[in-house]
């Protein structure tokens, strides 16, 4: 059940959203006293001024569909919900001229943004985070197999839970992983391949300049990017790499 604050004799649903108190252009309305649509109007006219993901939420899509499920006051045909957050109220509230609007903000800002707080002083600076995440996915890109969109895409993900920031447009400009995952091990290509042995088709990948071994352990080529990925693995303990070869591979091995 959704906790509920009184604001100005007005019961006020606490809502979250990336792990901070959110509140919308009806909740503002309501506690202020305006007409319905005067919050959403003057967000609108003075939009260029507020920073999305800092200030505000725009909720669409998948996002917005995860999030009804998560939520009972959003309507099932809405296509967009705007989500105000602390610095995004206070900078709204400005459009409000009267008296009894510095009384409701200092209601807000105490009794329900302030809580927030706390949480907030726990998430990692957004620079810090995503400079560590990318040098960490950049060290993994050099040096396995590894594509540099699925390294990325972790690294992003990563940095989200850090941060507690969406970063789902950044993710749209992400390369791809040029190449299908890979999902085959040897034992796995050698049964397609009418029940060769593990050993069988690692010498064929071998001869045909697509792994190396060293030491006891198999490696991609730069050939064998093209079909493969080194995965990391941890065992017993122990963190390795093994190679997950992906369905093209098949033909090249049937010719």
């Amino acid at each position: 059940m959704n906790k509920i604050i009184t604001i100005n004799n007005e019961q006020l649903k606490v809502k979250e959203f990336n792990g901070q108190r959110v509140i919308t252009f009806k909740d503002i309305d309501m506690v202020h006293k305006r007409v319905d649509g005067t919050a959403g109007r003057n967000f609108r006219e003075n939009k260029d001024k507020f920073i999305e993901n800092i200030d505000y939420f725009s909720i669409t899509g998948k996002a917005l569909k995860d999030f009804k499920q998560t939520t009972n006051f959003v309507g099932s045909n809405t296509k967009e919900v705007i989500l105000i957050t602390a610095s995004g109220y206070l900078m709204l509230v400005k459009s409000l001229h009267d008296d009894l609007a510095w009384e409701i903000q200092r209601e807000l800002v105490n009794n329900y943004f302030t809580v927030q707080k706390v949480k907030r002083e726990y998430h990692k600076p957004i620079d810090r985070a995503i400079r560590q995440h990318f040098n960490i996915a950049e060290t993994i890109i050099q040096k396995t197999g590894i594509k540099p969109g699925l390294a990325y895409a972790v690294a992003v993900s990563e940095a989200e839970k850090e941060t507690g920031y969406s970063y789902d447009e950044y993710k749209k400009l992400l390369p791809s992983a040029e190449h299908d995952i890979g999902s085959f091990n040897p034992t796995q290509l050698g049964k397609e391949l009418g029940g060769l042995k593990a050993n069988q088709v690692n010498k064929m990948l071998e001869k045909l300049g697509l792994q190396v071994k060293k030491g006891e352990k198999w490696r991609l080529t730069e050939q064998g990017k093209e079909y493969g990925e080194e995965k990391p693995f941890t065992r017993f303990g122990h963190s390795d790499y093994k190679i997950s070869w992906n369905e093209k591979v098949l033909k090249k091995l049937d010719k």
